[in-house]
């Protein structure tokens, strides 16, 4: 294995590092969240090293703004970042997968009835792959927000649903990204 992609030890997070599993403010939390204390399980070497991932089996899709040769509705927008493990060191060939709603807040998911139009043009999720500094870019259209029922009129702001896995399974993290100056933030 080569010395980039060694594994590197979990470890423990510092206090404070991360949000409470319970946010008053934050309504879905309190019907989410862990009761119980969390249970520590040891990763094999399994799930720390494998499996490679491979464009050969999962081709890259790297521009989410056409789908079958037409342009979806919405402003066409490059996202890109760097991937790295908790020393800054680079994460190589490492997938990220992103998915979105489309430019009038909807997904391309039949448990998404909000009454925004569909784009046939938009099936707003691909995956790219780190080059060998851990870098990725992708071209996509800037999401729509959408109602949820976290309080009377909320809406979710504008973001993308990103899912970064290292190298292995057990190495993912899932996020989202937002938009400066959106006023639903």
């Amino acid at each position: 294995m080569d010395s980039v992609r060694d594994p590197v030890p979990f470890r423990p997070y510092q206090a404070g590092t991360q949000p409470p599993y319970d946010a008053p403010a934050y309504g879905s939390t309190h019907k989410r969240h862990p009761r119980e204390s969390l249970v520590p399980l040891p990763h094999t070497i399994t799930e720390v090293t494998g499996p490679r991932f491979s464009p050969a089996l999962f081709p890259p899709i790297l521009d989410l703004s056409v789908l079958n040769g037409k342009a979806a509705l919405g402003e066409r927008i490059i996202v890109h970042g760097r991937i790295t493990d908790e020393d800054g060191r680079a994460i190589p060939r490492a997938i990220v997968e992103i998915w979105q709603a489309n430019a009038s807040g909807r997904y391309q998911h039949p448990g998404d009835q909000h009454d925004a139009p569909l784009d046939p043009n938009f099936c707003g999720e691909g995956r790219v792959y780190t080059d060998d500094d851990g870098c990725y870019r992708f071209t996509t259209i800037k999401p729509g927000a959408y109602p949820w029922r976290n309080h009377h009129n909320a809406w979710r702001p504008n973001h993308i649903h990103s899912s970064f896995f290292g190298t292995g399974f057990a190495a993912r993290l899932i996020t989202q990204m937002y938009f400066p100056g959106d006023p639903a933030a």
